[in-house]
């Protein structure tokens, strides 16, 4: 999803940057996907330049937001074959009306491109509704804990422990490899950087 179509699903949402930290020359960039005020998604990255992180930190937060749309799409359209169903008996009883008719039936065919599109507003126009709502709450728990530990200070608090363990730079990135498949702090996820600063604060001091 671009930002110009985000404007059109979302007239009332915005795109939200901010820069988390600078480590190592890396910018670490996060953007915040918000509707009337409720954060969607979000989005981190890390790049040698502010433009390039914001950047793939909005293409995340984006693509994180399409990602859980389409989550929707397979309750609906049962609903719309079965509507479809219905209008293929009609034209049998008119023989006269039969050669129009198919033409008219392949044409709900390519029209299945538009209705996953009006998929997409029927979710935007339904926060009012108490499903949605009900759906949005469990989301808005992560938001309170960024607030007493920000990505900033998970990076701080792991560079005194790794001072206090005496681990090198290699070693720690060896562990990340090991764990997560990553060469740096800046490419895990909050939750995988929050759960590195807990196994580092577990070791006992050398």
């Amino acid at each position: 999803m671009t930002p110009e179509i985000f404007r059109q699903h979302y007239p009332q949402g915005g795109l939200v940057s901010e820069l988390a930290a600078i480590e190592h020359g890396q910018y670490v960039v996060r953007v915040l996907v918000q509707n009337d005020g409720v954060t969607l998604a979000s989005g981190l990255a890390a790049a040698s330049s502010v433009e390039q992180a914001e950047d793939q930190a909005r293409t995340r937060a984006l693509g994180l937001l399409v990602a859980g749309t389409k989550k929707v799409t397979p309750a609906v359209t049962p609903v719309q074959s079965a509507i479809a169903a219905p209008s293929m008996p009609v034209p049998v009883p008119s023989p006269t009306a039969v050669p129009l008719k198919p033409s008219t039936a392949t044409q709900p065919v390519p029209a299945a491109p538009p209705a996953a599109d009006f998929e997409f507003e029927l979710p935007l126009s339904a926060p009012p509704e108490p499903e949605p709502v009900v759906e949005e709450a469990p989301p808005s728990a992560p938001p309170a804990v960024e607030e007493t530990l920000d990505f900033s200070d998970i990076i701080a608090r792991s560079d005194v422990e790794l001072k206090r363990l005496g681990w090198t730079s290699e070693q720690g990135r060896n562990y990340l490899l090991e764990t997560y498949g990553k060469r740096s702090r800046q490419l895990l996820s909050d939750a995988e950087l929050l759960e590195f600063l807990r196994f580092l604060e577990g070791q006992p001091s050398p």
